[in-house]
């Protein structure tokens, strides 16, 4: 475990963070006008789940962020319903669903914005064949 996140790593995420938003402010606050229309329209959860959704579209970050989000919130389900927390388990089911599609979705616009990345993993398999 201490492999797999460290210090350093942690604050290079932050950093980059940090960087993209101070480099695109005016990106960032439409960003958040979005997110709170939509969390006074909806509700709070659907705001949030919005804003990281957009944040990781506009910024381009990388997806993999999402999708240890989902298998964090997938994995705690059997736990919270061993401890009899059903509602709560329900939630991380639907919210662990919720970012599935949103990593399937970023996948298919990062496979859009750069297909040249795409086109070499595929002619690497087709020469091995």
């Amino acid at each position: 475990m201490k492999k797999i996140i460290n210090k350093q790593w942690l604050s290079d995420i932050f950093k980059l963070i940090k960087k993209d938003i101070l480099a695109k402010k005016k990106l960032g606050v439409l960003l958040i006008c979005i997110s709170i229309s939509i969390g006074i329209y909806l509700d709070l959860s659907s705001g949030l789940l919005w804003f990281l959704f957009l944040s990781f579209v506009l910024y381009d970050w990388d997806n993999r962020v999402i999708g240890v989000m989902a298998l964090i919130s997938l994995a705690s389900c059997p736990f919270l319903l061993q401890f009899k927390q059903d509602a709560i388990a329900e939630n991380m089911a639907v919210y662990a669903f919720f970012l599935l599609v949103m990593v399937v979705v970023l996948q298919l616009i990062e496979y859009k914005r750069r297909p040249e990345l795409f086109k070499e993993e595929l002619g690497e398999k087709d020469d091995q064949k």
